[in-house]
């Protein structure tokens, strides 16, 4: 939260805690306010120029989707033991292959239409270099799967679930030539997808997650390693 310009807000309350609660979740989900980083009732009502009561709020909320943590020393963004994270992406694959199948069987022509979509849109933003672009493709099209799922609360947990990782799942994508391979894995099981094949979406999608699950935690053993050298 350090040297960040403020940000004013001239919202109602309601609204004005909504906005809070999207901005930091954004910069949580895409690594911007990594693990660890300090938040508190002070900094957040300094940066968007409001009392300490929204920003309370806003952190509250936050805690609430398991992005922020609660320690002795106040608010932080949270930050899991490596076998916390494969805990929940473990069990994040499993709700998110489960609701793909359902997905598969229950998506109405216009949701496919937009599923096809997102992988056009991500195949001409690869060609073009936009990776930044890609990653955020990659997120609508594996969100996507399972809100065809029509269960509130498979969508529910599958979301929670997803915040608390989203931050390091795109990591895969800087190894060489994976976001080509990601997008050739994606064609594979939305063709499936497509034609109703259930119990092959969901084992083409177990496995693209579980690979992507070690990849990432390799990745950020690299990272900490690399960290600790310095």
């Amino acid at each position: 939260m350090r040297n960040r310009v403020s940000v004013k807000l001239n919202l109602n309350r309601e609204t004005l805690v909504d906005r809070i609660v999207e901005i930091l979740e954004d910069r949580i989900l895409s690594g911007e306010l990594a693990p660890g980083s300090k938040l508190s009732e002070l900094l957040v009502a300094n940066e968007f120029g409001v009392s300490r009561s929204p920003a309370r709020e806003a952190l509250q909320r936050l805690e609430k989707m398991g992005l922020v943590r609660k320690t002795l020393l106040g608010r932080e963004v949270a930050k899991f033991s490596l076998k916390e994270f494969r805990e929940i992406y473990e069990l994040k694959n499993v709700v998110e292959a489960f609701g793909a199948m359902k997905g598969s069987l229950n998506a109405t022509n216009l949701e496919i239409k937009k599923i096809q979509s997102i992988i056009n849109d991500m195949a001409k933003s690869l060609n073009l270099g936009e990776l930044k672009k890609v990653k955020y493709l990659n997120y609508q099209f594996h969100d996507s799967l399972v809100k065809c799922s029509r269960n509130q609360k498979l969508i529910e947990t599958y979301i929670l679930l997803v915040k608390q990782i989203r931050w390091a799942t795109s990591f895969s994508f800087d190894l060489p030539g994976r976001p080509q391979q990601s997008l050739s894995e994606h064609l594979a099981i939305f063709e499936a997808f497509k034609q109703g094949e259930a119990e092959k979406v969901r084992s083409l999608l177990e496995i693209h997650s579980y690979n992507n699950m070690e990849r990432t935690l390799a990745q950020i053993k690299y990272k900490e390693r690399k960290k600790d050298s310095l």
